[in-house]
């Protein structure tokens, strides 16, 4: 099963671990919460699960286009090197909500000022910093008007909220899901407070829209195994990106698009649609590894709202 989880997580992985597996030769912060079972025995009869010591054949794609403005951009630089030679430059953002998110939006533009954008191979973000990236790859090819992107983002982050009505639908929608947790009320109640905004589009859809040759990082929004970690057992790091979801170190990932329906044994079980952008950011935000703090915030909303 690959599900993410904000209460109820398990894992059970009888895969020797690849630590080289995905060699980006990046450190990944990550948090949230996901759910794996798979058997190695498994996996030679299923393909929706795909153990491999190498990238997603589109990302390498992808990634091979984008090394091109990277090497042009580090030329522009006076730094030479071959096209074997690009480094694999990734720009890691920090988790901290609303203020994490303004903090990697303005960096973004700083490097697009000073040049050092074209040079970013990955954008990678965990918490407030994965609102920042939901909001720039809404726009196609967004690093060619940036100025324009950022102007749009502070405009809606300053803007009026989502009203409590369009909450409530959004929560019913969640609702008729086969599995309903608390990520998804804290989705509805406390990630739009700050994003202002309910995007029901998937990572998939958004990542359709931008060009294929290389005009911006490719983006890994970042999750961890909250028990996993706390146990010090199996592989904490979890990764989504536009392709594939899943374990970075072990090396076990699912198409994007079955990211949030059930697996047993390498098999999908149950299709679910995959989770809309609202949800992803939800998932990606650290503070649910607090359930404590998280029920105490929501009951001072819920109060709040009755003042």
């Amino acid at each position: 099963m690959l599900q993410p989880q904000a209460e109820v997580i398990q894992m059970k992985i009888s895969v020797k671990k690849r630590k080289s597996a995905r060699r980006r030769q990046q450190h990944i912060k990550v948090t949230g919460a996901v759910v794996l079972l798979v058997k190695t025995r498994d996996l030679q009869e299923y393909s929706k699960v795909r153990i491999e010591p190498s990238l997603n054949k589109n990302e390498a794609e992808f990634i091979d286009g984008r090394r091109k403005s990277v090497l042009q951009s580090l030329k522009k630089l006076q730094i030479d090197c071959s096209q074997n030679e690009v480094p694999n430059i990734a720009l890691l953002g920090s988790g901290g909500g609303e203020r994490a998110m303004v903090a990697l939006l303005g960096s973004l533009v700083q490097l697009q000022k000073t040049g050092l954008l074209d040079s970013i191979l990955y954008l990678s973000g965990v918490s407030g910093s994965t609102w920042c990236m939901a909001s720039v790859y809404q726009e196609p090819d967004w690093s060619t008007k940036l100025e324009t992107v950022k102007d749009k983002i502070i405009q809606r982050i300053s803007g009026p909220g989502v009203s409590w009505k369009e909450a409530f639908v959004k929560l019913k929608k969640y609702y008729g899901k086969d599995h309903f947790s608390l990520t998804d009320i804290w989705a509805v109640m406390v990630i739009t407070t700050f994003v202002k905004e309910i995007d029901e589009h998937t990572l998939t859809e958004q990542w359709s829209q931008q060009s294929k040759d290389g005009k911006v990082p490719f983006p890994i929004y970042t999750v961890i195994d909250k028990k996993c970690k706390q146990r010090n057992i199996g592989d904490p790091w979890f990764e989504i990106t536009p392709h594939e979801a899943g374990y970075s170190l072990t090396g076990a990932f699912v198409d994007a698009s079955n990211f949030g329906s059930k697996f047993h044994k390498g098999s999908k079980k149950n299709q679910q649609d995959e989770f809309d952008m609202l949800y992803l950011q939800a998932l990606c935000g650290s503070a649910l590894a607090d359930e404590v703090e998280i029920k105490k915030l929501l009951w001072q909303k819920i109060k709040g709202s009755e003042d």
